[in-house]
């Protein structure tokens, strides 16, 4: 059905899009921004594990090339999202370094304006994680807000990074390899979304089962996240 939608359109910044679009799309990112997950059972909330491989760090100026999340509910992966968009700009050989990723490989792929809907159907109402998520999700913020003028800023978001500092009391930004590394998780095409987020998912699995039993709902992990974040400001 989004395909059919999707007939003709560019994805292009500022394009004026259709109405059954930007509705589905608004409609979309007030489901992603929901707060009631919040007072969500853990054992009874469904993650979106997620992971953005894109040309660069600049947040006003790189573009997403790579879209990678699992669906993860009682600590099993029940669904996968894979996409490769075309980048309206060359990927910068510094960032190919990084992710292995070459212009070549994306000629045949759609724009990010097609990935997008599509994406945001799959994550749903499931809380967000990630490893340093908050790049994330203001990087796909900053892609709606340009392609159709609403965004997920208010998002429910558990960081791997901050949860792993919560179970060990670390008070290290440790990165994704160390984890791995700590946990014996393999990843598969490292660097690529699909692989870091499957290797991810692992990883948040194991941290969730360190945590205190105190931890019952996700706003409990989300306020205690937040607390190692003021400390950190």
């Amino acid at each position: 059905m989004l395909k059919s939608i999707f007939k003709g359109f560019s994805g292009e910044k500022k394009k004026i899009i259709n109405d059954p679009i930007l509705a589905y799309v608004t409609d979309a990112c007030s489901l992603i921004d929901a707060r009631s997950a919040l007072k969500q059972k853990i054992q009874d909330t469904s993650f979106c594990v997620l992971d953005l491989e894109t040309t660069g760090l600049d947040m006003d100026n790189d573009v997403i090339i790579n879209i990678g999340a699992v669906k993860l509910k009682k600590g099993k992966i029940t669904k996968i999202f894979e996409a490769y968009t075309k980048p309206p700009i060359p990927i910068p050989p510094e960032s190919t370094v990084y992710h292995g990723m070459v212009d070549a490989m994306f000629e045949d792929k759609p724009v990010i304006g097609e990935v997008l809907p599509e994406f945001l159907q799959f994550v749903g109402d499931s809380v967000v994680v990630g490893h340093h998520i908050n790049f994330d999700i203001r990087m796909l913020h900053r892609h709606l807000k340009e392609l159709y003028n609403v965004g997920i800023n208010n998002t429910v978001w558990l960081d791997t990074m901050f949860l792993y500092q919560l179970a060990h009391e670390d008070q290290t930004h440790q990165p994704l390899d160390h984890l791995l590394e700590h946990y014996c998780v393999q990843c598969d095409q490292r660097h690529t979304a699909l692989g870091d987020v499957v290797a991810t998912a692992k990883v948040f699995v194991k941290i969730m089962e360190e945590l205190p039993y105190s931890y019952k709902t996700v706003g409990d992990m989300v306020r205690a996240q937040n607390q190692i974040r003021r400390k950190d400001s």
